[in-house]
């Protein structure tokens, strides 16, 4: 049986909510620069604030929950299923 697997863009600022990957399954799209965008801290000053986008995917049988992203002040802008 074949995983369905979503791509879905979330936008936001500040700390990203890794608890979240854990609860949609989720990983970067691309290693390099969806992953930088999850790993800037307070110590990376301008860039932390300003708002900015990550690419995920998630082989998971659920849509992202974007009540959930919304809680931690980030949310999804973009989603497609893609296989």
């Amino acid at each position: 049986m074949k995983t369905k697997r979503t791509r879905f863009v979330v936008e936001g600022s500040g700390a990203f909510p890794f608890d979240m990957l854990r609860y949609d399954h989720a990983w970067p799209d691309k290693e390099g620069s969806d992953s930088y965008q999850l790993g800037l801290t307070y110590e990376h000053g301008d860039a932390y604030f300003a708002k900015r986008r990550v690419a995920l995917i998630t082989d998971s049988t659920f849509a992202p929950n974007v009540e959930r992203w919304k809680s931690f002040n980030w949310r999804v802008v973009e989603q497609e299923v893609i296989r």
